[in-house]
């Protein structure tokens, strides 16, 4: 249970990337790029993988009855939303 906290956490960072990606989207002109890819790859790509792979975990553990991994509330919330929203846009 402790590597699914784990995944929960690295899902929240990749979701923050996710946000400065498609704010570093309207930038003309890049500060890093360098560090302006590795943040695209984050946020477009291993973000939405690991809440993909979060989210059938804890629905796996949901239904199976099994104890809950310990993440808070608000981290596998937030999770889920921006699992939601990356859903979206990836099938506009």
């Amino acid at each position: 249970m402790a590597m699914l906290r784990v995944l929960h956490r690295a899902a929240f960072i990749g979701n923050i990337c996710f946000l400065v990606a498609i704010v570093l989207l309207h930038l003309k002109q890049p500060i890093n790029p360098g560090l302006t890819s590795f943040i695209l790859i984050m946020g477009f790509f291993v973000s939405v993988i690991l809440n993909v792979v979060v989210s059938v975990w804890q629905l796996v553990l949901r239904f199976s009855n099994k104890k809950e991994d310990g993440a808070p509330r608000w981290l596998r919330m937030v999770n889920g939303a921006f699992l939601a929203i990356q859903l979206i846009l990836l099938l506009k």
